[in-house]
């Protein structure tokens, strides 16, 4: 007689809260792997740009776990990995103040050289990059895929809050475009007909891992979108399910806003999410 216990799916449903911290050194490691998992095989010195993350004042927050104090009966150890582990990141680094960074200039070649096989659109995101007249800033907004999308919105808030308050301090974060390379999926083919799915998900053409990133993507000045399909996306294709792996191909699209549509793509933000 076979086991039953072998053929029950247990599952449990655990509340976790989340707060976003200022990132210290002893979030390198979390930072830099969120990033690994945006720029997968790439010239660029990632820990050159976690470095930055870290160093600059003002601007930035990670997203760690909530631990209440009253937790006392939890294993010292465990507490300690989830107040370490960094479930995300969200900051703006200037990439026209700090052009001759080798890692801005990396990240700039490495984008262009995504857009290679198309002339017009390569040409199109270097005008705007090289443009005097632009001061652009990077938005990074990674997090884990299970982070649900209702934490981008004090995100972006806070943020926004964190800018204006640097610029009162004399740093430089009067951008007149952000840009940001979100990551998205899209279908292969359509299921065969008759075929049974598993996975009781609906199918969409397009998905995107962070949903308010939809938003700045139509409210886009510029946008360009590449395959990473032979780059092995391990750090956001093993969160999903393996059906969802084999139907959709894992893209990253580069986005230009201008600065002022900021407030109104939040604002869409917190109504729909």
């Amino acid at each position: 007689m076979e086991d039953d216990d072998s053929e029950m799916e247990v599952t449990e449903k655990v509340n976790v809260e989340f707060e976003a911290r200022n990132p210290e050194e002893a979030d390198f490691h979390g930072i830099r792997q969120l990033l690994l998992q945006l720029f997968l095989k790439s010239n660029i010195d990632i820990s050159a740009i976690t470095d930055w993350i870290l160093t600059q004042r003002y601007v930035g927050s990670v997203i760690k776990q909530y631990l209440d104090d009253g937790d006392d009966d939890e294993d010292e150890s465990s507490m300690e990995e989830d107040v370490n582990q960094v479930y995300g990141v969200i900051t703006c680094l200037n990439i026209t103040k700090y052009k001759d960074k080798p890692c801005t200039d990396q990240i700039k070649k490495h984008l262009l050289q995504k857009l290679a096989n198309s002339k017009s659109s390569a040409n199109q995101l270097q005008a705007i990059l090289e443009n005097p007249s632009n001061n652009i800033g990077w938005l990074i907004n990674e997090r884990f895929v299970n982070i649900p999308a209702q934490i981008a919105v004090p995100s972006f808030q806070s943020i926004r809050q964190e800018m204006n308050t640097a610029n009162q301090k004399g740093e430089d974060y009067h951008c007149s475009h952000y840009i940001m390379v979100a990551k998205k999926f899209r279908m292969k083919t359509l299921p065969k007909p008759g075929k049974k799915r598993i996975s009781k998900k609906p199918l969409e053409s397009e998905i995107y891992s962070n949903g308010e990133e939809e938003f700045f993507a139509e409210a886009a000045e510029f946008r360009a979108t590449f395959t990473v399909a032979e780059e092995r996306d391990n750090g956001v294709v093993q969160q999903w399910d393996s059906e969802l792996e084999d139907q959709y191909e894992p893209l990253r699209e580069i986005i230009v806003i201008k600065a002022n549509e900021l407030e109104t793509i939040m604002i869409k933000v917190e109504k729909l999410l």
